[in-house]
């Protein structure tokens, strides 16, 4: 297991050629809730470089992990984050997937840093619509340095964000390689080691070996998404988890290689 300042120095090392894993929502189960200190120890202690989260806002302005629009799935129940406070969301049962009820609760932002401290990189995707807040809590824990934050190129209140603050990490999202160029534009404004790409298909334009050079050329990495969510999400062009882990690297991951990219022999969590 490498120390998070060594997988910090990968990640922003244009040229290092070593494959990383990052753990979606941690490692989460029956008996262990997604977007949880527990999870993502768990992900960590399983050998991911960096662990993907969520968080949202709760009625009196607290930031917890959460990554649903509605509480449904988790909560079974039709509201949604903002319209709770915090005691009253700790109050709550958490439902695993099997639709039962979990010795866990919502845990905030606060106890995932607590948890974390010195331990991983922490990937913030889903909670742009809270940044201002999220920061000053990474900052009053000093913990800044070991955060990635996550946004769609092509929200513009998010990409002025990010460029007025040089001192963060962005990995933007990318679906339509009509706006590459303001991808270039924030990596001459901020810190943009890498861009997580978004193909449906093998033949977008995304995918295609000539904007991953066009990337490496402005010292970009690609991130690839390889999530196995289901039928109808589909990522890195259909070359996931779930195939390769079926029929072989050759059906997934290493199909990624010939553009650029690089996958693991196997995986590790």
């Amino acid at each position: 297991m490498r120390d998070w300042k060594k997988n910090m120095e990968i990640l922003c090392d244009p040229l290092c050629r070593q494959v990383q894993i990052a753990c979606h929502r941690g490692k989460f189960s029956s008996s262990v809730m997604e977007n949880t200190a527990l999870a993502f120890r768990a992900a960590v202690g399983q050998g991911a470089d960096m662990v993907e989260m969520d968080l949202a806002r709760t009625k009196d302005g607290r930031i917890v992990g959460h990554h649903d629009d509605t509480m449904i799935r988790l909560f079974h129940n039709p509201g949604r984050i903002g319209d709770y406070t915090l005691e009253e969301l700790k109050n709550m049962e958490l439902y695993n997937y099997l639709g039962e009820p979990c010795v866990q609760f919502i845990e905030t932002f606060d106890e995932i840093l607590d948890a974390l401290r010195d331990r991983t990189i922490l990937v913030l995707d889903k909670c742009w619509d809270c940044w201002d807040e999220v920061l000053k809590l990474l900052e009053r824990e000093g913990m800044t340095g070991q955060a990635v934050f996550k946004f769609y190129i092509e929200d513009e209140a998010a990409w002025q964000w990010a460029a007025r603050h040089e001192n963060c990490l962005f990995i933007p999202m990318l679906g339509d390689t009509g706006y590459l160029e303001r991808v270039a534009e924030l990596a001459r404004k901020t810190r943009v080691p890498a861009l997580e790409i978004l193909p449906e298909r093998e033949t977008d334009a995304v995918f295609r070996e000539e904007t991953i050079l066009w990337l490496r050329e402005r010292g970009i990495k690609t991130w690839c998404n390889s999530l196995s969510l289901s039928k109808n999400l589909v990522y890195g062009a259909g070359y996931d988890d779930l195939k390769s882990l079926r029929f072989g690297g050759e059906a997934g991951w290493k199909a990624d290689p010939p553009r650029g990219g690089h996958h693991p022999d196997r995986l590790a969590l």
